[in-house]
């Protein structure tokens, strides 16, 4: 999601800002995770004092290398981040990552290349991880620790997430009704605030619906409006 967004009402932690799971450059994936598929999604995003949004994310691949990019605008401020990354069998390895923003006309560009994301992905790669992962995390009980996310955002600065499993149902959209599993994230010295995402458990990347909610409130929410799914003849 873009900077600008996570800057009012969504905090700078979404994973983007914005989500979670124990990600490195090469990650082991959980069990046998579904394979990308790419797509074209369009959500209405409403945050409290801000205009409404229009966000589109788009998946794509080239061969092995995957790109997953977001963009945002209102009447005053737009954003687009955009992260490649490389799928070896169970494993994702963040390659590059590219943000930019504007607000009333000031604004400014971030880029990581592939060694400055050897430690830690970006927020990107780690969102479709998360989304992959998602259905056969080990933390879906308060019974058991909350997984850990570790990433880097725009800046390259250390994030840390923790987050849980909360319910794998149907999730009612108004571009139709789609298998979800939803994740409530949050970050560890703000426990006011949380993120809960509901992702397509078949399709890994495709976010479904995004609630904010800060001291038990409601401050923000997005919906999945549009859905294209797109031919993909030489994915791995």
């Amino acid at each position: 999601m873009p900077e600008w967004l996570a800057r009012r009402q969504i905090p700078r932690t979404w994973l983007s800002g914005s989500l979670a799971l124990l990600i490195g450059l090469m990650m082991p994936l959980a069990q046998a995770a579904e394979r990308p598929a790419p797509f074209a999604a369009q959500y209405h995003l409403d945050i409290s004092g801000w205009p409404d949004a229009t966000i589109t994310h788009r998946l794509s691949h080239d061969g092995d290398v995957w790109e997953s990019e977001m963009q945002a605008s209102i009447a005053i401020a737009s954003g687009e981040e955009r992260g490649r990354f490389r799928l070896e069998g169970d494993t994702v390895q963040a390659l590059d990552y590219r943000s930019t923003y504007s607000l009333a006309g000031i604004g400014d560009e971030y880029h990581r290349d592939r060694e400055q994301l050897a430690a830690l992905p970006d927020r990107q790669t780690a969102l479709f991880a998360l989304s992959r992962q998602a259905p056969d995390a080990r933390c879906a009980s308060s019974q058991v620790s909350p997984c850990e996310l570790q990433y880097q955002n725009h800046k390259g600065e250390e994030e840390t997430l923790y987050y849980r499993v909360e319910s794998q149902a149907t999730i009612a959209t108004p571009a139709g009704d789609f298998p979800g599993v939803t994740v409530d994230t949050w970050d560890p010295e703000k426990r006011d605030r949380h993120l809960y995402f509901s992702f397509h458990r078949e399709i890994p990347g495709l976010l479904l619906k995004l609630r904010y909610v800060r001291d038990g409130e409601e401050k923000s929410h997005l919906d999945l409006t549009r859905l294209q799914r797109e031919e993909s003849t030489d994915a791995p």
